[in-house]
């Protein structure tokens, strides 16, 4: 469980310092798998963390502005 309070922890900090990042550089940045960040990255938008937008064709993710 501490595992993912990280992740979600740095995935908030990386949005507050720069929003609207595509899940490709944050899984880069973050050192994870694009796919496990993607599907972990749509249960933090369920529960209100993050955000994403459809900018053209890329999905991209922006703080939400809930702190965790």
């Amino acid at each position: 469980m501490k595992e993912h309070e990280d992740l979600t922890s740095k995935i908030i900090k990386l949005l507050e310092n720069d929003s609207g990042q595509h899940v490709k550089d944050l899984a880069k940045k973050l050192g994870v798998n694009r796919t496990f960040l993607a599907c972990y990255l749509k249960a933090l938008e369920n529960q209100g963390y993050v955000k994403s937008e459809r900018i053209m064709s890329a999905k991209v993710y922006l703080n939400s502005g809930l702190k965790r």
